[in-house]
């Protein structure tokens, strides 16, 4: 009996860099475990494409996700930090 693969593992690299207008631009690395392949991205909405192309699944997309704390976040920009009291 064959045993049907429903499940793709990935390793990923994600880092925070400073941007040229000072604000902050998701980079990162992920590799595919099973098919070995792998890209780099200079934001979370290619990390996601390149999860649905490799696995075949639509995911939620980086546009789904809520911001935080209610900040408007734009693709590839990470929210502005509140300033603390």
């Amino acid at each position: 009996m064959t045993r049907r693969r429903n499940f793709d593992s990935f390793i990923a690299r994600i880092w925070l860099e400073r941007g040229a207008n000072g604000g902050t631009i998701w980079r990162g690395h992920v590799r595919h475990v099973q098919g070995e392949e792998e890209t780099h991205f200079q934001n979370l909405g290619e990390m996601s494409d390149f999860l649905a192309r490799v696995s075949q699944v639509a995911g939620p997309g980086v546009s789904a996700l809520p911001p935080r704390d209610g900040a408007v976040s734009k693709p590839g920009v990470a929210p502005a930090k509140k300033p603390r009291n």
